[in-house]
């Protein structure tokens, strides 16, 4: 299956089901242009010997069933008729009347002429007849032809005019053995064109793809390498700034705080310098939640199961400013990989953030699960919610960029969400 994702093997398994079909295709075409090929040079052949071999030989005294002209006729002209794969001639008058036959146990009786028959005796030209060992004339003991089958022998008729203007239909018994014969040649002169053509284009093309695919991978690669270098150098960035603010800034913000609510706290402190105090030192904690929440976001700390229920409680920190009872709920979790922690992390980021921008709600609900081979990921908000079924934003790609990435790691990602209900984003992926 493996080998099946490279593009030259496909295009060579490809090539090699069209050369099968076209194959199959052009053998079954060709059979029948072959058939009706060579069934035409029969008629064409029929058609030579009723009127250059036959019609001149014909006597009137022949027609009249004088013995003398059939002897005659037998004697010089027979060998002359039966050439090739034809095995029994007959000549018919228009009532069915057998004028000759090289059966000649059937020369001067009469049988029944077929429709077609007579449609080419009245109007002129060639018609075929398959076998019939059923009909009259060809139930003769001593036969040329006793025993056959209707699928060994074709009847062919021409209409020829004797000497006095009498229509006369001259008609050969030919071989289906060899005109099959004669169908395999003609299929045979053109078969390796129909497999050559298309065998010798995959040889032709093979090459070339392969270059030109190696030519894709290879700047696949390197785009590739490119683009981890570039994730790699923003992650190490990232990393540097939120440690010069968790080092400088944060320490001073904390710093600060305490020293505003020490000095609150001191006896000799007024009490409307105390309040403003405490208010003062609230703000710096509050500014102290956002701003870890916001390091968070830059470069998100301890992203593996052990660390993930603390950097998706720093996730939910600016929850409270917003007036939003946020919690977070993670368990079973212990054996997945940092990479599933880290998805995990990345797309409730994203739903949370949506949920703080635009659902006006008044709970928020994190959860995680794992039962060692799944996690399960749910946030949940009682929001003003929103049409799940109108079509996204194109301009906002957030969960929507997400799903490929979750679809890589055997996972679904899935929004549930109706006006005035609330929103559900749940998750569910490998643990490893």
């Amino acid at each position: 299956m493996r080998l099946l994702r490279n593009p030259v093997a496909q295009f060579l398994a490809i090539g090699i089901v069209l050369i099968a079909a076209i194959t199959i295709g052009t053998g079954y075409l060709a059979g029948r242009a072959a058939e009706t090929e060579a069934l035409a040079e029969a008629r064409d052949t029929n058609e030579v010997l009723a009127r250059s071999v036959a019609r001149p030989a014909v006597e009137d005294s022949l027609i009249q069933g004088d013995r003398g002209a059939v002897d005659r006729f037998d004697r010089k002209i027979l060998q002359r008729l039966l050439v090739g794969e034809i095995e029994r001639v007959n000549i018919w008058r228009r009532d069915g009347r057998l004028v000759y036959s090289n059966e000649f146990p059937l020369i001067g009786r009469t049988y029944g002429l077929t429709g077609d028959q007579l449609d080419v005796i009245a109007g002129g030209g060639t018609g075929s007849l398959d076998y019939n060992p059923q009909a009259p004339e060809n139930d003769v003991d001593d036969g040329l032809l006793k025993g056959r089958g209707a699928n060994e022998v074709v009847r062919i008729y021409t209409r020829f005019r004797s000497g006095n203007g009498e229509p006369l239909l001259f008609e050969g018994y030919y071989s289906l053995a060899e005109i099959d014969q004669r169908q395999g040649e003609i299929v045979g002169s053109f078969r390796w064109i129909t497999i050559g053509g298309p065998l010798l284009l995959v040889l032709l093309v093979t090459p070339m793809l392969w270059i030109l695919t190696g030519r894709l991978t290879s700047g696949a690669s390197e785009r590739e390498r490119l683009l981890i270098a570039a994730i790699d150098a923003s992650d190490a960035e990232r990393r540097r700034i939120a440690r010069d603010l968790h080092d400088s800034v944060v320490q001073d913000l904390a710093g600060t705080a305490f020293s505003v609510s020490a000095v609150a706290r001191e006896p000799g402190t007024p009490v409307g310098a105390r309040e403003r105090l405490n208010d003062a030192g609230g703000a710096l904690r509050d500014s102290l939640k956002a701003l870890r929440s916001l390091l968070a976001e830059i470069h998100p700390p301890g992203l593996h199961p052990e660390g993930l229920g603390a950097a998706l409680a720093d996730l939910i920190a600016p929850a409270s400013t917003a007036g939003v009872q946020a919690s977070v709920s993670v368990e079973g979790i212990e054996h997945a990989s940092d990479p599933m922690a880290a998805l995990v992390w990345r797309v409730a980021q994203e739903a949370v953030r949506n949920s703080l921008r635009h659902a006006e709600a008044s709970t928020l609900a994190v959860t995680v699960r794992g039962d060692g081979k799944r996690l399960v990921l749910e946030v949940v908000d009682d929001g003003v919610g929103f049409d799940a079924a109108h079509p996204a934003d194109p301009s906002s790609f957030g969960l929507r960029g997400l799903r490929s990435l979750v679809a890589e790691c055997n996972g679904t990602l899935e929004v549930r969400s109706s006006p005035g209900e609330g929103t559900t984003v749940r998750m569910e992926v490998d643990a490893q």
